[in-house]
């Protein structure tokens, strides 16, 4: 962009460079923040419907008055 302005040229060159480092900064923020959240994470065990496993009780509400009744 192209102004008859000299010091309105070095201060909108300016904002452009920052708004450019400003973006690099963000996006590699993101990254560590998704590198970071994935270190955390356990990958998923590719299970389908229909596939039988296996429950442990330990955290499961029912109703029943005795655990040898679930």
């Amino acid at each position: 962009m192209e102004t008859e302005i000299p010091s309105l040229e070095g201060l909108l060159k300016k904002m452009e460079t920052t708004r450019e480092e400003a973006k690099t900064t963000m996006e590699r923020t993101k990254e560590t923040i998704k590198r970071q959240y994935d270190k955390r994470t356990c990958q998923s065990q590719g299970l389908k419907t229909g596939e039988q496993v296996w429950l442990e009780i330990r955290n499961i509400q029912t109703n029943q008055p005795s655990k040898k009744l679930d």
